[in-house]
């Protein structure tokens, strides 16, 4: 049987390896929709092409750009 203490130091461990995960792929998303932009040629095209609003694309793609400066 594992100690409350395992139990706990268990769950952080993968809770930091999810968050990792998540933030690769936000990374990983920004860049496809940078990719769409330029073969697109605007974030509209881009958002229309995924059936979402454009803001969202703008807004991934300027955290990340705002991430990697």
């Amino acid at each position: 049987m594992t100690t409350w203490r395992a139990r706990h130091d268990e769950a952080v461990r993968k809770q930091a390896a999810a968050l990792k995960a998540y933030q690769d792929a936000t990374d990983e998303r920004a860049l496809a929709l940078i990719d769409g932009v330029e073969e697109l040629g605007s974030q509209a095209a881009v958002a229309r092409e995924l059936g979402v609003k454009t803001p969202s694309v703008n807004q991934a793609i300027r955290a990340y750009q705002k991430k990697t400066e």
